[in-house]
């Protein structure tokens, strides 16, 4: 595995760490809530998405592997427990790094078909780096929403 693709995989291991970190002790109410009903998601619903993100654009369309993604559902609830989604995490974590431990330095310039009718081809590369800001926007909304719901909890 070249170099930067074990910094990539490395950074992956530390943004599922930190996801774990966010919800390894919240309750399913905690979970459920959402801050402003109609435009905002619960904790749940966003680890849902990420997830399903991540499987998209690392295990699809960097790996190959058709996921049978269905976004639109990602933010329909959250049926899972905590420890339902740390264990998601944990599985879908895994298969990251085992697509990126197949993927070679030259792989990260191949182009890959837009799967998407608002998307363009996009390298691999391009797939995992958009992977990895996505999660840098949501991690601040997981963060916001559980420091919300802890001062709604105190008011």
């Amino acid at each position: 595995m070249s170099t930067e693709l074990e910094t990539i995989a490395n950074l992956f291991k530390s943004l599922h760490n930190e996801l774990t970190s966010i919800i390894h002790d919240l309750s399913d109410e905690e979970l459920d809530w959402v801050p402003i009903e109609g435009p905002t998601n619960s904790i749940g619903v966003l680890i849902t998405h990420l997830i399903g993100a991540e499987s998209f654009r690392i295990h699809q369309m960097a790996g190959g592997i058709d996921i049978n993604r269905d976004r639109d559902s990602e933010f329909l609830g959250n049926p899972k427990n905590n420890s339902e989604l740390i264990s998601e995490i944990s599985r879908v974590g895994t298969r990251t790094a085992e697509v990126l431990g197949c993927l070679s330095q030259t792989d990260l310039d191949i182009v890959r078909p837009s799967v998407r009718s608002y998307e363009d081809a996009e390298t691999i590369r391009w797939h995992i780096l958009h992977a990895i800001e996505h999660f840098g926007r949501h991690l601040g909304h997981l963060e916001l929403t559980r420091q919300l719901y802890a001062e709604r909890s105190r008011g």
